[in-house]
């Protein structure tokens, strides 16, 4: 299961219906039980961040992935001061990190039999959580620390993730032929529903104890707000069209990508999604984003486009 790909040409359909068609088709390629059996040669790039004022403005992005092959889903490990993601090697995906201030990269996992996507620091512990696929098909949370691993939760087929507490776990879970909203205690193996056809894409609001995810509505996807302890929701704002992506600025607007361009929308001005910064034809494909807790990094997921 993963990624980022390429809608096919429908024909025949006014512009409605395929905006609907294509929101559909990224659902069920998202709810597949197995990894894509051609998965995009995507790179991780790292940018300084910095804000004047009200003005954010991006440093030139530097690969740091520099690897052939599938490297993806970044995230910050806070306590380490290290950017962890996952990076193909011998035909899988193990998790490694990359430190940003001596440029060392190193491997967290090696697990033959499986790969491992989507990590995450576990807060208040020195462990990692990320998502294994096995080539057996079976799809689990684990848990790294010290070495080991185990599963996090026994029954859920989990697809991304994001913690809210140290025991409090939002999560979405492949189900039938979509993903459902859940939230998770790990340390009882409690869940409990919230929403269903949800998308991929979740993080934590800022400066607050909500949680930010994507839904498929009215023909399009919204980026919504979440209590992870009552279940209250809210809408934020509908993304732009071919988006599945946002990372949270540490002022409480959002970005992502949109080819080459990443998008912000502030929530506080109420004005529509506007470029913030044109990384330039041909830098790829931007999908997946994550700025760090001191809000002076921003990691890119960029997938080279094939020239026509």
């Amino acid at each position: 299961m993963r990624l980022d790909f390429a809608y096919p040409i429908i024909i025949g359909m006014n512009a409605r219906a395929l905006r609907t068609a294509k929101g559909m088709l990224c659902i069920l390629l998202m709810l597949a039980g197995h990894p894509l059996s051609a998965q995009p040669s995507t790179e991780i790039y790292l940018a300084a961040l910095s804000k004047q004022g009200n003005e954010w403005s991006l440093g030139k992005p530097a690969n740091i992935s520099n690897n052939p092959g599938y490297d993806n889903q970044p995230s910050f490990h806070a306590g380490k001061d290290l950017l962890l993601y996952a990076r193909s090697r011998n035909g899988q995906t193990d998790i490694a990190s990359y430190d940003p201030d001596s440029g060392l990269q190193d491997w967290i996992t090696d697990t033959p039999g499986g790969s491992e996507y989507s990590p995450l620091e576990i807060p208040g512990g020195a462990g990692i959580s990320s998502i294994r696929l096995d080539t057996t098909g079976l799809q689990r949370l684990y848990e790294y620390r010290e070495g080991r691993s185990r599963v996090l939760l026994e029954e859920l087929k989990v697809g991304y993730q994001v913690w809210a507490g140290e025991d409090l776990l939002v999560c979405t879970v492949l189900r039938e032929d979509r993903m459902d909203l859940v939230v998770a205690r790990p340390g009882f193996q409690m869940s409990n529903t919230y929403q269903r056809n949800v998308g991929r894409s979740l993080a934590r609001i800022p400066k607050t104890e909500r949680i930010s995810y994507t839904s498929w509505e009215d023909g399009a996807w919204w980026v919504k707000s979440m209590d992870p302890l009552s279940g209250a929701t809210d809408r934020i704002v509908r993304m732009p069209e071919d988006v599945q992506d946002i990372c949270w600025l540490p002022d409480g607007s959002l970005i992502c990508g949109a080819v080459d361009r990443l998008m912000r929308y502030d929530p506080k001005t109420e004005n529509p999604w506007k470029v913030w910064h044109s990384l330039g034809d041909g830098f790829g494909r931007i999908t997946r984003l994550s700025i760090n807790a001191t809000g002076n990094l921003l990691a890119m997921v960029v997938e080279k486009i094939s020239e026509p």
